[in-house]
């Protein structure tokens, strides 16, 4: 059969090391993934794939019913000038024969790129400690842009899929869920899926404006943050017709993604104190220099000026205290996520969290009323106290709607640490 080859220009000894292995394993993946873009019959079962100090090299037969070897030897090409570090790559096929098929073309230096490889080759033109310097320093720095954009896209993903999670979740008491808009006669599940969807371009951008950070005081990354937390907002209202669905976890969630790229762009793991102490750092005095002298204007302020309550602000100064406390913990006793979970999350953070969507509704006797119920739903969960908790949201015309978003930056650590145990983040 014809066969497919892959291997790297390196030059000198030893052929391979950790950032070579790294490299051709990328290349490795985009080139399979060519094969079946192509709908090229390649018999993976039958590959050779070594990697050692002689070089790292896979070897796969083909079956050629629908391609002829020129056709195939030009899709083998096109990868290699498509890459970006296509000189190093080569791609080669051989006939049924084990003779080479080439298009008879002469590739340039990939070092000064102004004469052909096999003329710098036969005067060596470039010794080899300079081009194995070069080669090993620019595949250093394409790994890095990829480990950035497989980060920034898997965290982007689980902002969102927490979000939509915390959605789903059915029955919430107060709340929007599949079945019902609970306390709120302006909103339904629908537009809280097309309002997350809305917001969705913001995750990336916050990831990546975590990595780019490098001042040391972390406040200065505020006014980044709050600026695209706004375009966010004005998506959201575009999307729900001027209705406030999601504020309060555009900036609790737009924090956690800036602080995972924070994060992740000085290590190759996910580490909740680092996570915390990001958090802690970005919001600094927060409390003090935000609400103490709050306009009154946001539901919050109003909050805060009669009885004293900081509300997002005050949880996320604190590295997300609620979260950690009592939210993360029940997550993670059931050790995984689903239904009973989340519903067990969202009472733990509901039983100790003075809500201002439920105080700017009511009063702290209510609120007082309210997580004792939670407490009560939670160490006896059944259906019963659970309808019974409903029914007061229902009575008092109240929404846990803080609780709703810290279950869903809940949902999203535990979604990281999970992520992280199989090494997502690790390239």
């Amino acid at each position: 059969m014809p066969s497919l080859s892959l291997s790297l220009n390196v030059p000198g000894f030893p052929k391979s090391n950790s950032t070579v292995g790294s490299f051709f394993r990328s290349c490795l993946r985009d080139l399979k993934n060519t094969f079946v873009a192509h709908r090229i019959d390649i018999h993976e079962k039958e590959a050779i794939e070594i990697c050692d100090t002689a070089g790292d090299f896979y070897l796969i037969p083909f079956s050629i019913d629908d391609f002829g070897l020129n056709e195939i030897k030009q899709i083998c090409e096109d990868f290699e000038e498509n890459h970006p570090l296509g000189r190093f790559v080569d791609v080669d096929l051989n006939d049924q024969q084990g003779n080479t098929v080439s298009s008879g073309k002469s590739k340039l230096c990939f070092f000064c790129r102004e004469k052909p490889a096999i003329e710098c080759r036969r005067e060596n033109a470039h010794s080899f400690d300079e081009l194995r310097t070069f080669m090993f320093s620019e595949m250093a720095v394409f790994l890095g842009c990829q480990r950035k954009k497989q980060i920034i896209k898997k965290l982007a993903s689980l902002a969102q899929q927490a979000i939509l999670a915390e959605i789903a979740l059915t029955p919430k008491p107060g709340l929007v869920d599949r079945h019902s808009s609970g306390s709120h006669s302006d909103m339904n599940y629908q537009m809280f899926v097309d309002s997350t969807e809305a917001i969705s371009f913001g995750f990336d951008e916050l990831v990546r404006e975590g990595f780019a950070f490098q001042n040391d005081d972390l406040t200065k990354a505020l006014p980044r943050l709050r600026d695209i937390g706004l375009q966010m907002e004005s998506a959201m209202f575009e999307a729900t017709g001027n209705v406030n669905t999601q504020k309060g976890v555009i900036f609790l969630m737009g924090l956690s993604l800036f602080a995972c790229g924070k994060l992740f762009s000085q290590s190759d793991r996910f580490q909740v104190g680092e996570f915390r102490n990001i958090i802690r750092g970005i919001c600094k005095d927060m409390v003090r220099n935000e609400m103490g002298n709050p306009s009154g204007k946001s539901h919050g302020e109003k909050v805060f000026l009669k009885y004293g309550f900081s509300g997002a602000r005050g949880e996320a100064e604190s590295g997300f205290a609620t979260v950690f406390d009592f939210g993360l913990p029940e997550i993670i006793q059931e050790k995984q996520l689903n239904d009973e979970s989340m519903t067990k999350c969202l009472l733990a953070i509901a039983a100790n969290n003075n809500d201002t969507n439920i105080l700017f509704r009511s009063n702290t006797e209510v609120l007082n009323r309210f997580k004792n119920l939670c407490r009560i739903a939670l160490d006896d969960f059944n259906p019963a106290n659970y309808d019974a908790l409903a029914d007061v949201c229902k009575q008092e015309n109240i929404s846990p709607g803080g609780s709703a978003d810290l279950l869903a930056v809940t949902t999203f650590v535990w979604s990281v640490i999970q992520a992280d145990k199989q090494k997502h983040f690790t390239f």
